[in-house]
């Protein structure tokens, strides 16, 4: 079994905790306001001797619709933070699932789940004598392809964000600093978009420098991979061990205790 050090979903299970607190933040907020704004609706039929009764009609005219509007605000917004929490419980279910599958790997890989980047983070690092993968876990359904300019559609529609782009993005940042702790090894590089619902449609070379596969792709693909230089033991000890002192960098990575699959640490 391969060498696992941290814990798959972590990043995206803490932002699925935040935006439930936001939701509850949201509501609290929001039904006070609410409470606000009918009390002073109450409060305008009150009869106050100084101020006229054509006033106080006027303000609880001009109230009504703020308090529909109001409430159409709220009530969007908290749909919002709903949809983006049941995105990230799926996207960490997607991630557990992809390093359930890379733990697996023969003892000569070493997996490393939820490193931070200055940019985002890295759902998985794979470490191998066939190289460096840098893995992307998406839990989408539907059907993935090529939109002709090496980005994604999901369903024939365009995705949020360029997800090929910033991958590749976020694996060049990585591999420079990587570089500088271990200069004497130069391996194999490739960013990966796992797929573990959605029928990938996305052929070779139609997304760029990243590549779209299944996750019942990933042993074939990462392991049984037979083009490029291979690894030694060594170097492939060497580069994993730039990758944790980059993971050690992340204090909340450092505190997690290693997964029970296998050796933790790089010897």
């Amino acid at each position: 079994m391969a060498k696992v050090r941290g814990e798959s979903g972590r990043y995206v299970s803490q932002e699925a905790i935040n935006q439930t607190r936001r939701i509850a933040l949201l509501a609290v907020g929001f039904i006070a306001l609410l409470a606000v704004v009918e009390g002073m609706v109450l409060a305008s039929f009150i009869p106050v001797r100084l101020v006229p009764a054509w006033i106080r009609l006027l303000v609880v005219i001009l109230i009504l619709p703020a308090l529909w509007l109001l409430n159409r605000w709220g009530n969007k917004k908290l749909v919002g933070l709903e949809k983006r929490r049941a995105d990230m419980r799926r996207g960490a279910a997607g991630e557990i699932q992809v390093g359930s599958i890379l733990a697996d790997f023969p003892d000569d890989f070493f997996v490393i789940n939820d490193l931070k980047t200055p940019t985002a983070n890295l759902d998985h690092i794979v470490v191998g004598p066939t190289g460096v993968f840098m893995l992307d876990s998406k839990n989408w359904r539907g059907v993935v392809s090529a939109d002709g300019h090496g980005e994604l559609v999901c369903n024939g529609k365009p995705t949020d964000k360029p997800e090929v782009r910033q991958l590749v993005a976020r694996m060049l940042g990585i591999r420079d600093r990587v570089r500088v702790l271990a200069p004497n090894v130069d391996p194999y590089y490739q960013a990966l978009l796992v797929f573990t619902a959605a029928r990938v449609e996305a052929k070779w070379g139609s997304t760029g420098n990243a590549c779209c596969i299944r996750d019942n792709q990933l042993h074939e693909y990462i392991v049984e991979k037979t083009f490029g230089k291979r690894l030694s033991p060594d170097e492939v000890k060497t580069i994993a061990r730039a990758f944790l002192g980059l993971a050690r960098m992340d204090r909340d990575f450092a505190s997690t205790p290693p997964m029970p699959v296998g050796p933790s640490t790089v010897n």
